[in-house]
């Protein structure tokens, strides 16, 4: 349950829903797909007859002995489903990435340095300061007009601000539960990593903002109405939410520029509105420059030390999505305003050999609302114990017919919500953000369960039957069907009755460039690709399906400690 999405978010209008509704399979497509193409990977727009015919021609993998095909082209493939869904972008992105190589007649300027970093969201701007700091000449080129920074948050197991709250860990347990939540299809070492060297990539990154009172960075869940909680762990939630989140002393939307002006400081250049498009490498495959676009066109610098991807992942580009995500792990709305996050940094690293996630790749999901409300889907049915990881909930929605669903109040949830608040849910704001969410004029509101049912368009019979099983175990304080938290339990029995329709919300892709613990991204033999790192979320190895919100705070720290590391590594010593 990771501090990542603004308490504001948590009632969104129906516009902020209303993603693009575009089916990307037709019936006859899908009919197709099941006799011809039953086991794909990837997914695009064309038929899968179409697919199938052009499987040869896509990379030489047709395996027309069984029957089956596979292919390393995303684009030649497409993703069998049950039931047509959406696969909606945030938006529609420019792409930087230039597939053609780009003329030496076309570069307008050359230039030498140690190092230039692809994109400054918070890995980014690690990886800058950090190789600056390393004495290194270090230019950080951004798509846009400003960096990007969507949470005051940091997080991590064995920093001097946890130390400072008195938090120790069982890091046997925390990477167990790493490793369950991403199928045992994460790499391990880079979880080892993490666990040994995010105290101390944490403490270099504190050390550089101007208020140094460790008292001002609080532990998230203890943020809100439980400020003196320790424990390690939410024990109330049905998995271990980790109490490793701390709260940076300073509003989101100022981090970006605040950490513009740290770099600065420490002798960064930095180049706004100036995409990286192209990877230059020599004979031997090596890595040693990047080619961006600036004002008066394509300028090529040469890499003395290497190129840091940080470019984030492809939200805003709705091929890559179809390509590389399974439909039902697409959201129905997206909440990032990374609107340069359109895949340039992974498709430039492809472009060079390296290895990425192997498909579907998974996405930073939430539920549209983060209170464990009674949930129903549009058969009128519950489907899960309600108070599960962000992460859980939110891909429990996505598994629904029609990939929604509705969660259920009643009017008196503004005395009920006590017994649904935790240390794990108070700190994301106070109780009436969540009552006005699950009240508003985006709720369906009637006096009668059976009124509300027919505003909902479920069977009213299978709905009711719902809400009065629920009343039943609440009374008995044992939730007999999902083992939801009997105390936690509030009868659904006093009108009006509030039902609100809900997607899965994006926050971000999660899925990138294969890397080793040095940051270096490998190749498709898990080598490194010389001169070639990756940071934050073009880069992968660590998540699978979903991203773990339990493990809270783990994507930023991880790219606190992936810039910390490349400047370690860039600099000469030891990672």
């Amino acid at each position: 349950m990771e501090n990542e999405k603004s308490t504001t978010q948590a009632n969104l209008p129906e516009a902020r829903r209303g993603v693009s509704r575009r089916g990307f399979l037709s019936g006859a497509a899908l009919a197709a797909g099941a006799a011809a193409v039953a086991g794909l990977a990837g997914c695009a727009p064309q038929a899968a007859g179409e697919a199938a015919g052009e499987a040869s021609t896509a990379g030489g993998d047709a395996m027309a002995a069984t029957g089956a095909m596979q292919t390393t082209d995303p684009s030649k493939a497409v993703w069998p489903v049950v039931e047509e869904v959406e696969v909606g972008s945030a938006g529609e992105g420019e792409i930087a990435f230039v597939a053609e190589p780009i003329a030496a007649d076309e570069i307008t300027a050359t230039h030498d340095v140690d190092v230039v970093v692809c994109g400054l969201g918070p890995a980014g701007d690690a990886a800058a300061l950090a190789c600056a700091e390393q004495g290194l000449k270090v230019v950080a080129v951004e798509k846009q007009s400003r960096g990007n920074y969507n949470s005051a948050t940091i997080g991590g197991t064995n920093s001097k601000l946890h130390e400072h709250w008195g938090m120790t860990y069982d890091t046997d347990a925390w990477i167990a539960d790493a490793m369950v939540d991403n199928a045992f299809q994460g790499d391990m070492t880079l979880f080892k990593h993490f666990l040994e060297k995010n105290g101390e990539a944490v403490d270099w990154y504190i050390s550089h903002f101007d208020n140094q009172n460790l008292d001002d960075y609080p532990l998230t869940f203890a943020a809100g109405d439980f400020p003196n909680f320790r424990d390690e762990w939410d024990k109330t939630a049905l998995s271990r939410s980790w109490n490793t989140s701390l709260n940076l002393p300073y509003p989101p939307g100022e981090l970006a520029d605040i950490l513009a002006g740290i770099l600065t400081e420490a002798g960064v250049e930095i180049r706004f509105n100036t995409p990286a498009c192209q990877l230059v490498t020599d004979d031997a495959g090596k890595v040693t420059g990047v080619i961006v676009k600036g004002e008066g066109g394509y300028e090529q610098y040469n890499c003395a030390k290497g190129v840091v991807l940080a470019t984030g992942g492809y939200e805003f580009n709705q091929q890559m999505l179809k390509e590389r995500c399974r439909p039902r792990g697409v959201p129905g709305a997206w909440l990032t305003g990374a609107f340069g996050n359109t895949g340039d940094g992974l498709q430039m690293g492809i472009a060079v050999g390296a290895a990425e996630d192997e498909f579907p790749q998974p996405i930073m999901l939430d539920p549209e609302q983060l209170m464990p409300y009674l949930r129903v889907n549009k058969l009128g049915k519950r489907f899960t114990p309600e108070y599960e990881p962000y992460g859980h909930l939110a891909m429990a929605i996505q598994a629904q017919p029609g990939t929604y669903d509705f969660y259920v109040v009643d009017g008196a949830i503004a005395e009920k919500i006590d017994k649904i608040w935790t240390p794990s849910s108070s700190c994301y704001g106070p109780k009436e953000v969540w009552v006005g969410a699950a009240t508003s004029e985006n709720a369906l509101k009637a006096d009668t369960l059976e009124e509300l049912a027919e505003l909902m368009e479920v069977p009213a019979d299978e709905f009711v039957a719902t809400i009065n099983r629920w009343n039943e175990m609440a009374a008995a304080g044992k939730d007999e069907d999902f083992n939801f938290p009997g105390e936690m339990m509030m009868a659904i029995d006093t009108p009006p009755f509030y039902a609100t329709k809900e997607h899965a919300d994006g926050l971000c892709t999660a899925g990138g460039l294969l890397v080793d613990t040095a940051c270096r991204v490998l190749d498709k033999e898990r080598q490194p690709i010389e001169g070639l790192f990756a940071a934050g979320i073009v880069s992968g190895g660590m998540f699978y399906n979903t991203y773990p919100h339990n493990l809270n705070c783990l994507s930023h720290t991880r790219n606190c400690l992936m810039g910390y590391t490349i400047g370690q590594v860039l600099g000469g010593k030891e990672a």
